[in-house]
């Protein structure tokens, strides 16, 4: 079983990871969520879209962006040019 301070950074480091994965050229708002909110609601749909796929390396993680889009307009998020 993972320390709670092991666990803490891996979820960081994921968060990090999957975020980058994430288109940077928009934004995604919503009325009334907190910064929270939408980190979490992110963080659900980023997971959502994720796929592992075997290569070279190892297993590669990769976010299928079409799946991640509707997830985050199915929650009621629309979105926008990155500012």
């Amino acid at each position: 079983m993972m320390r709670r301070p092991t666990l803490v950074v891996t979820l960081v480091v994921a968060h990090i990871w999957l975020a980058a994965c994430a288109s940077s050229s928009e934004t995604w708002t919503k009325p009334g969520v907190t910064e929270q909110e939408r980190g979490r609601d992110t963080l659900d749909c980023l997971n959502v879209a994720r796929r592992v796929t075997p290569g070279p390396g190892g297993p590669e993680p990769q976010i299928n962006q079409d799946l991640y889009r509707r997830c985050m307009i199915g929650r009621g998020y629309t979105s926008g040019p990155a500012k």
